[in-house]
């Protein structure tokens, strides 16, 4: 992780094959975007998601 790399607070990454996760679980997108999953509408998923 890049010293001033800019990360959103509270905000948690387990996908490890997105391009804004880190590495370290934080997300380094400007901004995200969360839609319901439809096959869980209990869960919400990242919509900013960009495969590396």
């Amino acid at each position: 992780m890049e010293q001033n790399e800019p990360i959103i607070g509270g905000i948690r990454c387990d996908v490890e094959n997105c391009i804004h996760n880190n590495g370290c679980g934080c997300c380094t997108a400007g901004e995200i975007h969360v839609k319901c999953d439809c096959m869980e509408p209990e869960h919400t998923c990242c919509d900013t998601f960009a495969e590396i």
